[in-house]
């Protein structure tokens, strides 16, 4: 009987030991592809990404080069699409290593964005939608910034003078692929640090006001607003994110 505990309590303890594993804290970045394109196409980067997070449901990969810090996103949830594309994904990066505050980028900024959405059969809606968020993401002019010593908080333009990169699209698979390339002088990280840095990405959370566009429109019997269809679901208004931690990676 002791045995078998000894034996159990060792199977857990294997099992905790690879849950702490698996959260990849402290891991390094990749060195990024040497043809990276900030394009919003996976292409040039290895497949599978590096991680997988389950709260977020965001496959990620971070990587950097001797100048830039680099970040890609594939996001296969339909959940979690709908949140960015309405509400954005913001990823804040602090070169501390702690797990709170940082600079913070928040994109695709969609929401401002009109793409006059025809009236069109049900049996087109899905079609047509797939094309107006492709437009959107197209047409995007802003990102969101916040917490960098050299930069005001508030909007600047996707192409700004801080070196700042982000694009979003859809790949052919269906899943949204968010990058980001940022300059490590921007972050106040020397090249070749071996110091860790922290990551935080979030999901937002859609606005109460779609749901309440959203509700409104039902109650009159009209179609979901496009590009997309809202599920019912109250997660849908909540955000989701975490936190790791990552170092530099050094050239082989």
């Amino acid at each position: 009987m002791n045995r078998a505990l000894t034996a159990g309590a060792g199977v857990i303890a294997g099992l905790l030991l690879y849950v702490n594993a698996s959260a990849q804290d402290s891991e390094p970045n990749k060195w990024a592809p040497a043809n990276i394109k900030i394009d919003g196409q996976a292409t040039e980067w290895p497949k599978p990404l590096q991680f997988y997070n389950n709260v977020t449901k965001l496959f990620y990969t971070i990587a950097n080069d001797q100048e830039n810090l680099y970040v890609i996103v594939s996001v296969p949830d339909p959940q979690s699409q709908m949140k960015i594309m309405r509400s954005g994904l913001t990823v804040s990066i602090n070169a501390t290593g702690k797990k709170k505050g940082g600079a913070g980028i928040t994109f695709p900024l969609t929401y401002n964005i009109n793409t006059g959405a025809p009236d069109v059969p049900e049996e087109s809606r899905a079609l047509i939608a797939g094309e107006l968020k492709k437009q959107l993401l197209a047409n995007v002019k802003e990102i969101k910034v916040e917490g960098f010593d050299s930069i005001p908080d508030g909007n600047i333009p996707v192409k700004n003078t801080f070196g700042i990169q982000t694009t979003s699209s859809y790949d052919a698979a269906g899943n949204l692929v968010c990058e980001l390339g940022i300059p490590l002088k921007v972050l106040g990280i020397p090249a070749g640090s071996d110091k860790p840095i922290a990551y935080h990405f979030k999901v937002n959370a859609m606005k109460r006001e779609d749901k309440k566009e959203l509700e409104a429109k039902r109650a009159k019997g009209e179609k979901p607003p496009m590009p997309g269809e809202y599920a019912d679901n109250f997660a849908l208004y909540y955000s989701a994110d975490f936190w790791t931690r990552q170092t530099l990676a050094t050239q082989k």
